[in-house]
């Protein structure tokens, strides 16, 4: 099972490796309400590892033989593991946002993460700008910094 990062969906952070693992393994790509594009919004944890959980339990005798997550997807696989509800024989956890915050906190962290995430989703001149700063500084082609920008395009503000 692959689960995403904050802002982020399955096809963004995993469309890569798909096709090489898929090759092995039967793969559950994970899409979060609020950052899959469809103009929901993220409600809390709790509610989105409830749905993760069924449709586990629905489709897949209730167990997975791993699950990975990738920032706040880690917080999900930490989620599962705790909780008990299915079984996952290999959880991983690759850079987690286990630290979760209290509301004020997370209230202030956003009033400062969102601006920055959103800023340049506006105009095409932004939209240029950003392009040509991730080619430059994180050396990524067109294709790559194109999806990266659709990917922050996609979420509601409001889920963060």
């Amino acid at each position: 099972m692959l689960l995403p990062g904050t802002c982020s969906d399955w096809q963004t952070n995993y469309g890569k490796v798909i096709p090489v693992l898929s090759e092995q393994y039967h793969l559950v790509c994970v899409n979060y309400d609020g950052f899959d594009g469809s103009g929901t919004i993220f409600s809390d944890m709790i509610t989105v590892t409830e749905k993760i959980e069924r449709y586990i339990l629905e489709n897949h005798a209730g167990r997975v033989d791993g699950a990975i997550g990738s920032s706040l997807g880690s917080s999900f696989v930490g989620q599962l593991v705790q909780r008990e509800v299915i079984h996952i024989d290999h959880a991983i956890f690759g850079s987690p946002d286990l630290d979760q915050s209290g509301k004020i906190a997370a209230k202030l962290q956003s009033l400062l993460v969102v601006p920055l995430l959103t800023s340049f989703t506006g105009s095409e001149k932004k939209k240029n700008k950003t392009r040509k700063r991730l080619k430059n500084l994180f050396l990524m082609d067109d294709a790559t910094a194109h999806m990266f920008m659709e990917c922050f395009a996609k979420f509601s503000p409001q889920s963060i």
